[in-house]
């Protein structure tokens, strides 16, 4: 039962990429991800999961074929998500404003 740290990271975070893992892409000093960038997906897959969520809502409301635990599923991932989003952007606030309060 082993499994690459790649797997953990989506495990636990559903909808945001681990921090540096993707062959695909080149940018930054090491050839990973950029910052910029890997920000920019995760909001990606923030509102992708949110999407998502509200198709879930109306599927189940339209009576198609969507429990409702995969609905709540759908809602919980998305909460996740946008919690932990804003709890990046909480971060890089204060610590840009420590940065602006260094003296030089």
């Amino acid at each position: 039962m082993t499994s690459s740290i790649s797997q953990i990271g989506n495990t636990f975070l559903p909808g945001i990429p681990p921090v540096g893992i993707n062959e695909n892409t080149t940018g930054g000093a090491s050839g990973g991800l950029s910052f910029k960038d890997m920000m920019l997906q995760s909001l990606e897959n923030v509102n992708q999961l949110q999407v998502q969520s509200d198709q879930a809502i109306q599927g189940g409301l339209l009576g198609e074929d969507i429990t409702q635990a995969e609905v709540f599923s759908s809602i919980k991932k998305a909460d996740l998500a946008l919690r932990m989003m804003v709890q990046m952007r909480n971060k890089l606030l204060e610590a840009y404003n420590e940065i602006q309060s260094m003296q030089l």
